[in-house]
């Protein structure tokens, strides 16, 4: 009787973020935030000032969306969407969570991933499911520009008349990068051509889909100027998240089966200053 060979092939690569409970990490992130954003000789996002730099987790349901994606598959294990857990958006018909047009295409932020202290920023949880202390990008109670409305999503209306908007699209199309391992230290190396399985060269090649977040000068600010004190806006916590659009019951538009692909808690970043936020948000498959 001929016996099973059992292959075990991990997707990628170790993601160095500390947690008590430590996963096999999906893939090797990098987030780089700050100010004055820019493209180099290769067209690749580079940012003027650079804030902070990070990895992060990709979280549970991260890993069974990608897959779910891969192989056309459901899990047995089905984790809790952003709709359900804060009640928006689930009049309507319900998307096919199969489509091509359920992708991670939403990022949220928070205030619940750090203490005041710098030494305080908490673990993410493999298992987690949503940001702690989710706060939105904007509350109005005028109607959004042509821009805004393509940007912002995830609607909540207040009972004093107001909107609240808890998520938002990236900046631009995520791009994706083929490049050679061919600079020093860190920086990106040279684009990787055509006929590259004829190639004679023996540096390592590194894959990346590039997503560009912001957070500009109106959002946060509004949550702040109504709870307290603008002085004290600011984040520390930040997730992207998988989504389709799909019809309310009163015609409107909105993403359904949102759920959280990954998360990154990091010290409290202030946004005082009247300057555009920029996250380089870089996801590994080498």
């Amino acid at each position: 009787m001929n016996k099973p060979i059992l292959l075990n092939d991990k997707l990628v690569l170790n993601d160095k973020i500390q947690c008590s409970f430590k996963p096999h990490s999906l893939f090797k992130t990098k987030i780089i935030a700050g100010h004055d954003l820019m493209k180099d000789k290769n067209g690749v996002s580079q940012l003027g000032e650079v804030l902070f730099e990070q990895e992060n987790m990709t979280v549970l349901g991260g890993a069974l969306f990608t897959l779910t994606k891969l192989f056309g598959v459901d899990s047995p294990l089905s984790i809790g969407s952003l709709n359900s857990i804060m009640n928006i958006a689930n009049d309507g018909p319900v998307p096919d969570k199969f489509s091509k047009d359920n992708v991670v295409c939403l990022f949220g932020i928070g205030i619940g991933g750090c203490g005041d202290s710098l030494t305080s920023v908490k673990d993410v949880k493999f298992y987690e499911r949503e940001i702690f202390d989710m706060i939105p990008f904007r509350i109005t109670d005028q109607p959004l520009n042509a821009e805004e409305v393509q940007k912002y999503w995830f609607k909540k209306l207040r009972e004093d008349g107001k909107t609240e908007y808890y998520l938002k699209t990236f900046e631009s199309q995520p791009q994706i990068k083929v490049l050679w391992k061919d600079a020093e230290g860190d920086e990106d190396g040279t684009e990787v051509e055509a006929g590259v399985h004829n190639t004679n060269r023996t540096e390592p090649i590194e894959t990346f889909v590039e997503l560009i977040l912001k957070i500009n000068s109106k959002d946060v600010r509004e949550y702040f100027e109504l709870n307290g004190n603008i002085e004290q806006a600011r984040i520390n916590s930040i997730g992207l998240f998988t989504g389709i659009k799909g019809t309310l019951a009163d015609g409107s538009q909105d993403y359904k089966q949102v759920k959280m692909f990954s998360k990154l808690n990091i010290n409290n970043e202030m946004l005082t200053l009247a300057k555009d936020l920029v996250i380089i948000y870089r996801i590994y498959t080498s």
